[in-house]
């Protein structure tokens, strides 16, 4: 098969590579200064919406044999990546060996954990948390309580990131939540989360990623609860 990739790109992958793009964009903010870390968090977010909006419309309109391996390598970028290189350049002054130890072992989950999906992967659920979640929870953390001065911020973050990595690559069953209600409901409060931020409404951000994070946070516990099985 010599296939033109012209011929084999499809309208979801395009989505799916704005998704990394947008990641990248965030790491490259970051590299230019750790004040960036609220917009480049804010990027992660319209990451995660691209995410979502590229299996809504593959599912909807047309698909391609690019889809699943591009996915996959656009959230490493998006989702393993950035969020450990938002949190290196805010920590790396206070806890440089530490949190490229915590870094790293976030993205090295990451990547183990889109490979065991792309292997085997569950119908109706998740083995071990979804990496984008995983980098969603660490973007919402950046936002409600980064230059919010609590001295726990750095302990938090990094006690976040380490259990996230663990989830990742853990053996507790995520589900698919399918319900329009939730599915809706996290769209709206991170649509909030991003029109807030570029109306510079310091408050309503903090606010909104708040209850974003709640949100997540029920997600981790669902599978105390069985929630969706």
């Amino acid at each position: 098969m010599n296939e033109s990739i012209y011929r084999l790109i499809k309208l979801p992958d395009l989505v799916t590579l704005l998704n990394a793009l947008l990641g990248f964009t965030a790491i490259l903010m970051m590299v230019q200064s750790p004040s960036n870390a609220w917009h480049a968090s804010i990027l992660i977010i319209l990451a995660v919406i691209a995410d979502g909006l590229d299996g809504a419309i593959a599912r909807s309109m047309e698909y391609g044999v690019l889809g699943e391996n591009l996915d996959s390598l656009a959230d490493v970028i998006s989702f393993g990546l950035a969020p450990a290189v938002i949190a290196y350049a805010i920590l790396a002054p206070q806890y440089h060996n530490l949190i490229c130890v915590v870094g790293g072992a976030f993205l090295a989950c990451g990547i183990l954990r889109l490979a065991r999906f792309n292997a085997i992967s569950a119908m109706d659920g998740f083995v071990g948390l979804p990496i984008t979640t995983s980098g969603l929870g660490v973007a919402l953390y950046v936002l409600v309580f980064y230059n919010l001065g609590w001295q726990f911020f750095s302990h938090g973050l990094l006690a976040a990131m380490s259990i996230l990595a663990i989830l990742m690559i853990s053996r507790v069953y995520y589900p698919k939540i399918k319900n329009m209600k939730y599915l809706g409901l996290a769209a709206v409060l991170m649509i909030i989360v991003v029109l807030l931020f570029y109306l510079g409404n310091t408050t309503g951000v903090r606010v909104a990623a708040g209850a974003s994070l709640v949100v997540i946070g029920l997600y981790l516990l669902s599978p105390l609860f069985k929630i969706g099985n």
